[in-house]
């Protein structure tokens, strides 16, 4: 007993991210419904993760959908007649979907996780720095990467898993984690980074990897509630759960 308390001490911990909206600036492009970008990391003890997160996350599924090879999210959910995976189409029925959200919110609120996260107001940004404003993909990696370090025990080392999109995006993320590496982050030193973070991988959606859904489903409603946009009850994530995760690990730029 002794050992496997010690052995879960040192245990690694994972930061998945996922965004919501995009991180262009020009005023002309900014989404005059959704004038954010948020960068939400959902931190995980990696043996709960593996031995207890993942068979229950792929069980919840199955639940609903009947299966855990379905790719939860948050656009498809929204919007299930544009998918082109069918069995969303279930979400249309009022009772299916409350019975779905009523479930996700008690799940997501037993899970063992932190979340950080990241959102910037993009044209209050451009107001206060301008076009040469630091890009808000760096600036909420920046922000999330000292969050995880602080997550950090002493003894213990951390891994950041982010889904693989396209060649531009995937660039512009490794050059957030080369950039920060190099620079360090405005609370971090660039050795203390190349100390506790081991590794950055980007996975495929094909992959199915639960916690980067996790953190697709989590980074909207984060958004939506920093922009006061009314939600019905049962009928999407609820930020009351997601505030209990995120404590005060939530930056909002600028303030």
């Amino acid at each position: 007993m002794r050992l496997l308390r010690r052995y879960t001490e040192i245990a690694m911990k994972i930061m998945f991210i996922d965004e919501s909206g995009d991180h262009n600036l020009n005023p002309k492009k900014v989404q005059s419904t959704y004038p954010l970008f948020v960068l939400a990391g959902c931190i995980f003890e990696e043996t709960y993760y593996k031995e207890q997160f993942v068979s229950k996350f792929n069980a919840f599924k199955k639940d609903f959908f009947d299966s855990d090879d379905i790719i939860l999210h948050m656009v498809e959910l929204t919007r299930p007649h544009q998918s082109k995976d069918k069995r969303y189409l279930k979400l249309r029925g009022p009772k299916f979907r409350i019975k779905f959200y009523t479930a996700l919110n008690k799940f997501i609120a037993e899970t063992e996780f932190s979340l950080a996260a990241s959102v910037i107001k993009k044209v209050e940004h451009v107001t206060k720095y301008g076009l040469e404003g630091l890009d808000p993909y760096l600036l909420s990696f920046d922000n999330l990467l000292s969050r995880f370090i602080q997550n950090l025990k002493p003894d213990q080392k951390g891994k950041i898993i982010a889904e693989r999109r396209d060649d531009i995006l995937d660039n512009q993320l490794e050059l957030a984690w080369l950039n920060s590496k190099i620079n360090g982050t405005s609370t971090v030193r660039a050795s203390a980074i190349k100390e506790k973070i081991e590794d950055l991988r980007l996975a495929p959606k094909s992959l199915n990897e639960p916690g980067i859904q996790l953190a697709d489903l989590v980074a909207n409603p984060i958004g939506r509630h920093i922009l006061k946009i009314s939600r019905k009850p049962c009928h999407e994530v609820d930020f009351e759960v997601l505030e209990k995760k995120i404590g005060a690990q939530l930056t909002v730029i600028p303030k």
